[in-house]
């Protein structure tokens, strides 16, 4: 008869070698850049805000570009190659993010600023695109 703990050994070995092989993928810098780097993303009827953690990297390492409102966040983070790794958890390697934002912006009135490893990108709102107000005649 197969008891509780019979069953979790019989069904452990397959889970735990699928997790360990993500988690050494994960440690051993194999994150795709697809989720990296972090973002937060707000949004009002003026404006979104894309704010991205790059630590330890150079407003010069990142570039920012805008087609048809998808936000295009790309670089590269070197790993240190004057030391050997125990354990390396910190992504390294070249990042292509790609958000699409929610509306049409001003491209040619977008602000980007770097401080202190978090990149803040203002991308206005299309004034075409923002919501009005109708008014409606009343007889």
């Amino acid at each position: 008869m197969l008891t509780f703990p019979s069953l979790l050994h019989v069904a452990r070995p397959a889970s735990v070698a699928r997790l360990t092989a993500d988690a050494d993928r994960l440690f051993a810098g194999g994150l795709q850049s697809a989720n990296y780097p972090q973002i937060g993303l707000w949004a009002n009827e003026e404006e979104a805000i894309v704010r991205a953690e790059l630590p330890g990297l150079d407003a010069g390492d990142i570039e920012v570009e805008i087609k048809e409102n998808v936000l295009r966040l790309s670089g590269e983070r070197e790993a240190n190659k004057e030391r050997e790794y125990v354990r390396r958890e910190r992504f390294s390697g070249s990042f292509d993010r790609r958000v699409r934002l929610p509306f049409a912006v001003d491209a040619d009135a977008i602000k980007a600023s770097f401080t202190d490893g978090v990149l803040e990108v203002r991308l206005p709102r299309v004034e075409a695109d923002k919501p009005r107000k109708i008014l409606i005649d009343h007889k």
